[in-house]
């Protein structure tokens, strides 16, 4: 990807990482964001298996619009809240026996 940004003109700019907002944004999205949802996502895989650990992906929606509600304040919306109803049913008939 990165020859295909400079042939596009990109140029990074460095000087932004000396804004500590910027660093520890980049610094959360690589340590915590993805190294921790790497770390986790193999742990249950090792302990629920592959098959239970899939089905769980479809929860990410309704995990994310709850974060957003409790930590951006984000209104909740019929349509949020039938979205959430209809993933949280389908994981309950997926995972059934």
């Amino acid at each position: 990807m990165l020859p295909a940004l400079y042939i596009f003109g990109f140029t990074p700019d460095l000087t932004r990482f000396y804004n500590p907002a910027y660093l520890f944004n980049i610094l959360f999205l690589g340590l915590g964001a993805s190294a921790m949802c790497f770390v986790t996502w193999n742990y249950a895989v090792k302990v629920l298996g592959a098959v239970k650990t899939s089905a769980y992906i479809y929860a990410v929606p309704v995990l994310t619009v709850a974060s957003a509600v409790i930590v951006l304040n984000e209104p909740v919306t019929v349509k949020m809240l039938a979205g959430g109803v209809l993933i949280i049913l389908g994981l309950l008939l997926s995972q059934k026996a």
